[in-house]
């Protein structure tokens, strides 16, 4: 008789893990409507409009904002069991409205989408398996991600052949920011390539650029930061750029950049690369003060006679006469005595 009964408890435990777990997976019909949040409460009032072709899930919204999904696979409620559905527009009309926040009201009036990432998230079990008042709701963008710092973790002049590392720290206010975060080198510095991992989307759009795809979206009040590794390829200087591109709904971009000097130098110089071309001294042309032709430079005094004060005439011709009238005068004495004699 035991051995009967732990037979049939043996055959009878996979069939009830099956039953289980077919439970467990069992589908429902997921409806609701799409509107626009005017006042950004997060809760559907009769006057705010509704939106027509909002894709949800596999679907998108009818002229009167509504949408069905049948046969959808369901686990429970809250965020890791509700179905994956998701409201993947994260914003409309050019960035204009974003994701209301959501579970703020009634559950036939409230939103129920994740204003982070679009992902349903179901807060009350199905009725009759069906999952209705999901609705999704659109309110006037606040949100203001700014790019917080950049930080190199080396100091300059770097050299060639060197591995750089700079982290890039972002957050947001207490709204989702929604972008992409880009970093760009000079040329000479090249972005390392990275191996993708599910959930991180990596683009290169040009040797020296960067794209981090998966900080498109933000929690409310957080701070993240990324790390970007890069390689030096020849001497350089320049600037390291990280900014915030492909922003929806930011209300203060002029937050979203930050640059770093960057001099790379070949392996073993300590030397920076010329980046400027020396401008000549600006020639400054003088005119001299008129001088006289004998004149001295200034500060120089000729040295005066001892005792004959200057007259300013030439003493020469006046010596030449008074030799003349000299030797005249002794011509006549010598005459007049070889007459007397």
């Amino acid at each position: 008789m035991k051995r009967f009964a732990v037979a049939a408890l043996a055959l009878g435990l996979p069939l009830l893990s099956v039953a289980t777990a077919h439970a467990d997976t069992s589908t429902v019909t997921i409806s609701g409507v799409a509107w626009k949040d005017l006042n950004g409460d997060g809760i559907r009032q009769a006057d705010e409009p509704v939106l027509p072709g909002i894709k949800i899930g596999d679907t998108t919204t009818d002229a009167m904002g509504r949408y069905t999904l049948t046969d959808v696979p369901y686990m429970g409620t809250g965020q890791a069991d509700s179905p994956r559905v998701q409201a993947s527009q994260l914003s409309i009309e050019g960035g204009k409205f974003t994701l209301t926040r959501p579970h703020q009201g009634p559950a036939a009036t409230d939103s129920d989408f994740d204003w982070v990432n679009g992902w349903l998230n179901v807060d009350h079990p199905p009725v009759d398996g069906v999952l209705d008042n999901m609705d999704v709701g659109y309110m006037p963008a606040k949100s203001d991600p700014w790019l917080k710092a950049l930080t190199p973790e080396q100091a300059n002049p770097v050299h060639v052949g060197d591995h750089l590392t700079y982290d890039v720290t972002v957050t947001t206010n207490d709204f989702p920011g929604y972008y992409h975060l880009r970093v760009a080198f000079p040329d000479g510095i090249q972005p390392d390539k990275v191996q993708e991992t599910p959930g991180v989307g990596v683009e290169f759009p040009n040797p020296q650029t960067v794209d981090l795809l998966p900080t498109h979206n933000q929690d409310p009040s957080s701070v993240i930061t990324r790390t970007v590794t890069a390689t030096v390829t020849k001497p350089t200087s320049g600037k390291v750029t990280a900014e915030l591109v492909d922003t929806q709904g930011d209300v203060n971009p002029i937050n979203n950049e930050k640059s770093v000097q960057v001099t790379a130098v070949d392996t073993g110089s300590t030397t920076p690369p010329s980046t400027t071309t020396a401008t000549p001294a600006p020639t400054v042309t003088t005119t001299p003060a008129p001088t006289s032709p004998n004149a001295q430079p200034v500060g120089y005094a000729a040295p005066k006679p001892a005792a004959l004060a200057n007259t300013g005439v030439d003493p020469v011709w006046p010596l030449v006469a008074g030799l003349t009238l000299l030797a005249g005068g002794a011509g006549a004495i010598f005459l007049a005595r070889r007459r007397r004699a």
